[in-house]
């Protein structure tokens, strides 16, 4: 029987490498300290909380079934997001093809989703998340994850310089939102650890 106080010390990178010789108790705790930064992270790319689940599913099951795929000298966090951004762009792909052209009458707004609208409208992550796919995503990455514009750039297959911009963009464009400049460094609410839902 492995030993969970152990595992919970290895890093990411030496969980995937016990992971692709079996052990399930480092799978386990590779899902446990992702599954939220994923959700956060998809957040903006799907409309129910089902979705987003759904997807994270898959991309665990993804990386799972290819886990003997990864160097271990790279970062996981990287080879990770990079999964389920594929997996997203795969759905929604799929979703637009089932799609008809007749869209149904918009129902009248539940109060009870009006009331969660106005709070989560106080939310820095959510004003991000009106910014579009690629500002979020960048903001996510660099503020969320603590990940270089390297890093960044192989996840979002781009150019680093690209990145360099796309980033500048969206914080430009997030304090037009907040009505108050954003500088490079940390954003408002942000800690320096990797996990940063205490404001969310």
């Amino acid at each position: 029987m492995e030993n969970i106080s152990a595992v919970k010390q290895l890093s990411d990178e030496e969980l995937a490498s016990k992971v692709a010789t079996g052990s399930r108790a480092s799978f386990e705790e590779l899902v446990l300290r992702y599954s939220s930064r994923l959700f956060y992270f998809l957040r903006h790319r799907f409309k129910t909380d089902q979705d987003i689940e759904d997807l994270i599913q898959d991309t665990f099951l993804k990386a799972f079934r290819n886990i003997d795929r990864f160097n271990p000298e790279r970062k996981f966090s990287t080879w990770l997001y990079t999964i389920a951004i594929r997996q997203a762009i795969s759905r929604f792909r799929s979703e637009k093809k089932r799609s008809t052209s007749l869209d149904p009458s918009p129902s009248p707004p539940d109060p009870q989703e009006i009331v969660i609208q106005k709070e989560e409208s106080q939310n820095i992550w959510y004003l991000a998340s009106k910014l579009g796919e690629r500002q979020y995503e960048a903001l996510w990455l660099h503020y969320g994850e603590d990940m270089p514009i390297k890093e960044m750039a192989k996840i979002l297959n781009k150019k680093p310089i690209t990145v360099r911009v796309l980033l500048h963009r969206a914080r430009l464009n997030l304090g037009k939102r907040m009505d108050q400049p954003i500088t490079s460094g940390k954003l408002a609410g942000t800690t320096s650890a990797a996990h940063k839902f205490s404001f969310l």
